[in-house]
């Protein structure tokens, strides 16, 4: 077990839900796009996805953007801060690392990243980490990333994050339904699946995903009122804090 230097307190991780809206959320009615941050000893070590109103929302809880950044997809309820934020921070020296899929990497750097293309390459803003799909790569000092194909209106990747060869983290990202990627996310210690009420060939609905749901399964389900989601439900909600098991 990998502990803090110079103290017996284990290293734990947890999930803080930042958002679960869907495309029009923020736009109209000022909710968070989906996007999850994760924590080592309750700070943020990586942040899923980089839609409108995540970045307002982390500073909220009183936490700045982490080094480490994942990007599912180049929807903007899933990457659309990303050129305004990679903007700032770079004008303050420090670039963050943008960890995607290869297929989503180019579209971010050539399609989201466009807005900067007469003043920067995109490659001046960050550091564009690129994963071959269904290749693991390091994430963090402790934590190694697998990106799986998901299926989707726009190339979307969902993911398996691990540390020590155990899957901790995994999510879907936006899909419809995909048993294979749903059978590799239900393995991990805290599983994520995309979902809504009613189910298209772009987003799985809540009755497809049901059996593959386990104790530490949850659902991201766009859009649909907070307020109304019971507190024992599978449901994700703005501020929920997930502790992700030290074992299965």
């Amino acid at each position: 077990m990998t502990k803090q230097s110079g103290s017996n307190i284990p290293n734990s991780f947890s999930l803080l839900v930042l958002g679960v809206a869907g495309g029009a959320g923020h736009v109209y009615n000022g909710s968070c796009s989906s996007s999850f941050v994760i924590l080592k000893n309750n700070q943020p070590i990586c942040l899923v996805d980089l839609g409108l109103g995540v970045t307002r929302t982390l500073s909220s809880y009183g936490y700045t953007l982490p080094d480490t950044l994942i990007i599912t997809h180049n929807h903007t309820d899933h990457a659309g801060e990303l050129p305004v934020v990679l903007r700032v921070e770079a004008a303050q020296q420090r670039l963050l690392n943008i960890v995607a899929a290869a297929p989503v990497s180019e579209r971010l750097q050539q399609h989201r990243m466009a807005e900067h293309a007469e003043l920067f390459q995109s490659v001046e803003l960050a550091n564009w980490l690129t994963a071959q799909v269904d290749t693991p790569m390091p994430l963090t000092d402790e934590l190694d990333i697998t990106f799986h194909t998901a299926k989707h209106s726009e190339l979307c990747y969902g993911f398996v994050i691990y540390r020590d060869g155990a899957p901790l983290i995994g999510y879907t990202g936006d899909s419809g339904y995909c048993a294979e990627l749903y059978e590799t996310v239900a393995g991990c210690r805290v599983s994520i699946f995309d979902a809504r009420p009613k189910g298209n060939p772009w987003h799985a609905g809540l009755d497809e995903v049901a059996p593959f749901l386990t104790e530490q399964a949850y659902i991201i389900g766009h859009d649909l009122d907070a307020e109304q989601i019971p507190t024992d439900s599978q449901l994700l909600k703005p501020g929920q804090l997930i502790t992700i098991p030290e074992s299965d």
